[in-house]
């Protein structure tokens, strides 16, 4: 926001240099963008935050110079005597508002025989330095109001008024009105209006109507003054695409107790400035000024906070200095909050308040006490096994991606995912960004698209990241950590190998690695279902029965759901349950000092037990003398029986005591082959 310095001078005196003004103001945390001198005037470029709306006008930083270097501030009558005041419920205008949660307060009044015309050389001058044209007398009279105390206004040409009344309504369905800049504007219920007894005359809080505007001819005028609900004036300006500078106060609100002393000010520069009378009374409707509300303020809360004692009585200055009229009492202060302040909700606000007028350069750097709670522990050990997780897979050649957590009702639909327990957003932007992501899956297959439509061959993904449900008992949405991995493409040849295409066991292999690495022992790889995954290429990794997370190859109409037209292959863990049984403490193993013996065996067994079975068989009957079990060989066929395969593997025997001889191995050996047909039904080839 601009703001002159001769302006702003009118209200503090002129003691304080520019320079030093400057000062005073980034200290007190507002931050100069930029400044300089135009036409004899000092003209500052001020960046306001959007909850400070009390400093959108030259009495808002008028208020913050004054707290900051204790000089005093001088309002003109007219605003010092009628602030906080009320007009009178059946005034000179005939105002009746119907939506009274849209604008819970309207004051008007009338003038008439006002004389039209140029603005003075002072008045169009400060205006040029906030960067608006000047009008004309009336209409420059209301945007200096509002630049000078915040309040936006509105001037009618009454005598275009039928019936000389306000109304505010929301719009009729087929309404329109075309807006002092000539465009003719399609209204609805979802637009606020200020309308006669006919017709729509102004878009409420944002831009005045054409037909009732301030012309040459214009003698007798209505003055609006108003509050309206800032939700309601941003959404209008978002659907019509307008602004203005008086919708970007009201979408961040107005000073209530300031509404009919603007009023009254704006009548006193047209009188000045245009001649004319007050007909009437100042009509006043609606729920008038809200109760200041009082925070009760603990000052060993402020020691603890800032880390330094600042005595009682330089609190209670400093929120003097804020017009925060404190009250102490034993060890508590009660403020009393003016309505112009509506960022100050609680005890917190207020020591922010008191740190910045304080001085944070006061404030000494150091680390605050720190008494670590239960969830501390686990939350270093999450972000522990995040940062393990991202070495082992960046290590292995998968980079990460971060994908947004909103995503479509479709693309869930699309995975076969149940609908049930989705947490949905109440207003969302776009059908694309609905629904808080249950699954990290969709969004890992839309950026294996986007890399496939851009010819990159070998893709490799992970994403660690949340995910959504609505828990029914609570009514909350549940936030879990997920591991998610896909893969897809062809793996490149060397002078070895041939290209291939990237498969499920290069995805267990992955997993494998993975789990090895971050210590999660005595997993069982089992077939299971999942509504994403193929039938029997759908894989559960447990641990003593209790699920880890799952991987498979995606379903074809899945993929083709997401334009991909190759095999891909996803996996999915959650990250609490890889938690609970993960190992990350580092121990040592020796080299081996004595030599293994290998032991290769071919057998012939149903096709459903897994490789996992006959895994535990072989570890059990080797009393602890096994350290390595690989396939070599898998076979189906028409050369055996139909619902059998055939396997072979290499056992790697070895004792940590002593060397074993052949015949030992042998014995043991035997006793596997023996187990393996036992409990399996396996035939020994």
């Amino acid at each position: 926001m601009r703001i002159s310095f001769d302006w702003l001078k009118d209200l503090i005196g002129s003691k304080i240099e520019v320079n030093k003004a400057r000062d005073f103001l980034t200290m007190a945390g507002l931050e100069i963008a930029s400044s300089a001198d135009i036409e004899g005037d000092h003209v500052m470029e001020i960046e306001v935050t959007p909850n400070r709306p009390d400093c959108l006008s030259v009495l808002g930083i008028a208020r913050e110079l004054s707290a900051a270097s204790g000089v005093s501030i001088k309002l003109s009558d007219s605003v010092r005597k009628n602030y906080m005041k009320k007009g009178s419920a059946r005034g000179g205008a005939r105002i009746e508002i119907l939506d009274k949660n849209a604008c819970t307060r309207y004051v008007g009044c009338i003038m008439k025989n006002v004389k039209v015309g140029p603005s003075p050389k002072w008045l169009s001058q400060r205006l040029g330095a906030m960067g608006v044209r000047s009008v004309n007398n009336i209409v420059d009279i209301t945007n200096y109001v509002l630049f000078e105390l915040g309040q936006p206004l509105h001037a009618f040409d009454l005598d275009k008024l039928e019936k000389n009344r306000i109304i505010v309504r929301r719009a009729k369905k087929g309404e329109s009105i075309v807006t002092i800049d000539g465009v003719n504007r399609p209204l609805d219920a979802n637009i606020l209006v200020i309308a006669d007894a006919s017709r729509p005359i102004a878009i409420a809080g944002i831009m005045g109507g054409k037909d009732t505007e301030i012309t040459e001819g214009t003698k007798n005028i209505l003055i609006e003054s108003a509050c309206f609900d800032p939700v309601v004036v941003r959404k209008a300006c978002r659907q019509l695409g307008l602004a203005s500078e008086s919708s970007y106060r009201f979408e961040r609100g107005v000073d209530q107790a300031m509404i009919f002393a603007s009023n009254v000010r704006a009548q006193e520069l047209v009188k000045e400035t245009a001649g004319g009378r007050l007909a009437g009374k100042i009509s006043d409707a609606g729920s008038g000024i809200e109760k200041e509300k009082e925070i009760t303020l603990s000052l060993d809360e402020v020691a603890r906070i800032l880390g330094i004692d600042i005595s009682a009585e330089k609190i209670k200055d400093i929120l003097k200095k804020l017009n925060l009229k404190p009250v102490k009492k034993k060890n508590k202060i009660t403020v009393t909050v003016p309505s112009y302040r509506t960022d100050l909700d609680s005890g917190i606000d207020l020591i922010e308040e008191i740190a910045r007028l304080y001085g944070y350069d006061k404030i000494p750097s150091r680390l605050p006490s720190f008494t670590p709670h239960k969830t501390y522990s686990l939350e270093k050990k999450t972000v522990s096994l995040e940062n393990e997780i991202r070495k082992v897979l960046c290590g292995m050649g998968l980079n990460e991606i971060m994908t947004y957590s909103l995503t479509s009702r479709n693309a869930i639909e699309h995975l076969g995912i149940s609908l049930e327990n989705l947490v949905s957003l109440k207003n969302p932007m776009s059908s694309q960004q609905e629904i808080m992501r249950p699954s990290l899956l969709s969004e890992m297959l839309e950026i294996l698209n986007w890399n496939l439509n851009r010819k990159n061959s070998l893709l490799q993904f992970f994403e660690l990241n949340k995910v959504y449900v609505m828990n029914k008992l609570t009514g909350q949405a549940d936030e879990t950590i997920h591991l998610s991995i896909g893969i897809c493409g062809n793996k490149p040849g060397n002078w070895k190998e041939k290209p291939r295409e990237l498969d499920l066991f290069d995805l267990k292999g992955i997993i494998g690695i993975l789990l090895d690495y971050i210590g999660v022992a005595d997993y069982k790889i089992e077939k299971t279902e999942h509504p994403s995954l193929k039938e029997n290429m759908a894989v559960a990794v447990n641990v003593n029965a209790k699920p880890l997370g799952v991987f498979g190859e995606v379903k074809e109409e899945v993929a083709r759901k997401f334009d991909i037209k190759r095999k891909v292959y996803l996996a999915e863990f959650s990250l609490d349950s890889l938690l609970g049984c993960a190992n990350l403490k580092k121990t040592f193993s020796p080299l081996p000092k004595y030599p293994s013996i290998k032991r290769d065996i071919a057998i012939l067994l149903d096709d459903t037990i897994n490789a996992s079975g006959i895994y535990d068989v072989i570890k059990e009957e080797a009393r602890g003398l096994v350290r390595n079990v690989d396939v070599f060989d898998l076979y189906k066929g028409q050369q055996i029986q139909e619902g059998k395969k055939s396997l072979a593997y290499t056992i790697e025997y070895r004792s940590d005591e002593r060397t074993l001889n052949d015949k030992e191995v042998n014995e043991i050996h035997k006793k596997v082959q023996d187990a393996l047909t036992k409990r399996l039904g396996a035939q020994i080839r």
